[in-house]
């Protein structure tokens, strides 16, 4: 397994609602996250919260892979999540894609394009 595969699998353990310690462990110090919706770069620790959130939020999380391309500082990841919104029982269904700069096989910088309809699809 590469280090990016690696970098990948704790984005998707994560992401599925199963912990955001690997993800977390992955983190360079001072690694951040920014959001294309509304352009603020944040603590990428800090954000893990979100994504915990977020597997409340979603059960039966499910993870697929779209596009996965190496570029010289990381990888760029296009990637679909789906599932079942918990409190409506609707299908849920996130298209994103994340841009991730590394520095000695850990991330520094995550730019995340996020899917607009995820909030009209969980107050739904």
């Amino acid at each position: 397994m590469t280090n990016i595969d690696a970098l990948v699998d704790s984005f998707v353990t994560a992401l599925e609602g199963n912990g955001t310690e690997a993800l977390a462990a992955n983190m360079a110090p001072g690694a951040v996250v920014w959001h294309n919706h509304d352009r603020v770069e944040v603590d990428a620790i800090a954000n893990m919260a979100g994504i915990g959130i977020l597997g409340k939020l979603v059960q039966d999380a499910k993870f697929t892979t779209v596009r996965l391309a190496t570029i010289s500082d990381g990888f760029v990841l296009q990637f679909v999540l789906r599932g079942t919104v918990t409190t409506s029982g609707k299908p849920f269904e996130m298209q994103n894609v994340v841009i991730i700069t590394t520095l000695d096989q850990r991330i520094t910088r995550i730019d995340e394009y996020v899917d607009p309809t995820v909030g009209a699809q969980l107050s739904a």
